[in-house]
């Protein structure tokens, strides 16, 4: 079998993707919380699950992984669902997707779900982006991230494919 060697050189003398390939990771920025989280809000709020990443170019993506967390309910059913939100430079949070989270159910037990998703955001800037989690509930008191659980946001800038 025949060697096959890129641009005549050996694998290991190959330190990076061809002009023109995206996918490689540029940077990574994490933050971690512990807060106890809870809203009787039937519209959206800010939580405090936030992080910030400035791409470096702007075909740039950016990964969002969340992920951690334990729901809860108290006064009776409560469901609650989430959304990602971010912000270019100082301006107003704009809604990236929409998450559903679980249901808290109080009458026949209930499930103690996690916050966890991700997403590949096409920002198209150079500015700084905060990513922020939102929530709210349908009913009664909806615990995002209850007992000080850990809930971790990572952003990942991916470079773009031109």
């Amino acid at each position: 079998m025949a060697i096959i060697k890129p641009n005549n050189n050996t694998l290991s003398g190959i330190t990076g993707l061809p002009a023109g390939v995206g996918g490689k990771v540029l940077q990574i920025q994490s933050a971690k919380f512990t807060d106890n989280l809870s809203t009787n809000s039937t519209s959206y709020v800010a939580s405090t699950i936030t992080d910030s990443i400035t791409p470096s170019a702007t075909s740039s993506k950016i990964l969002i992984l969340v992920n951690g967390g334990r729901s809860s309910r108290s006064g009776g059913d409560a469901e609650g669902s989430s959304k990602l939100y971010y912000q270019v430079a100082s301006g107003s949070f704009n809604s990236v997707t929409d998450i559903k989270l679980g249901d808290v159910a109080s009458s026949t037990g209930f499930g103690k779900t996690s916050l966890s998703f991700n997403f590949l955001h096409s920002p198209n800037t150079t500015s700084a982006l905060t990513y922020k989690v939102y929530y709210k509930t349908n009913a009664n008191t909806y615990y995002l991230n209850a007992d000080n659980s850990t809930v971790n946001i990572t952003l990942m800038e991916i470079a773009g494919w031109l």
